[in-house]
């Protein structure tokens, strides 16, 4: 990771390097300011290594850092991604909640009520706990505005 790239990232990549060298503070980040060199005095200050350790293990975390993907560009990218896969999930959802609703709708045009009525009682039969779990949400949704008048 070059110079620039480094200073460029640097918001990003504090959190990370907090949990590589543990032994700074957040003044030391603050002190250090994306300039890699004062990274590396500052390690050398404060592991008691060469410069040349101190060069060796920032380039190397760096390294491994770009090579796990995790760059503002890549992780950009994987977001966008995510989002639209959340968009397409919501579109997918509310397709189906309308061809839902629209079945509804036609069921209800289509039939008579001593027709739902008999479709109505066959579902209490066939699903008996079910319905009163329904018929008790239903109830508590409709006095619970009561309690607060």
């Amino acid at each position: 990771m070059n110079e620039d790239v480094f200073a460029g990232q640097w918001r990003e990549l504090k959190g990370t390097l907090r949990s590589w060298w543990g032994n700074l503070s957040d003044d030391d980040f603050e002190w250090v300011g994306g300039q890699k060199d004062r990274l590396i005095g500052l390690l050398q200050q404060k592991y008691g290594w060469t410069r040349e350790q101190a060069q060796q293990d920032v380039d190397r975390r760096l390294q491994e850092y770009e090579g796990s993907g995790m760059s503002f560009n890549n992780l950009k990218s994987k977001t966008y991604a995510a989002g639209e896969t959340a968009a397409n999930k919501a579109r997918e959802a509310f397709s189906s909640a309308a061809d839902g609703f629209e079945s509804a709708r036609s069921y209800v045009t289509e039939n008579d009520f001593s027709t739902m009525a008999a479709d109505f009682r066959d579902f209490v039969r066939k699903y008996p706990f079910q319905t009163v779990l329904i018929a008790a949400g239903l109830v508590y949704l409709l006095f619970r505005g009561r309690d607060r008048d």
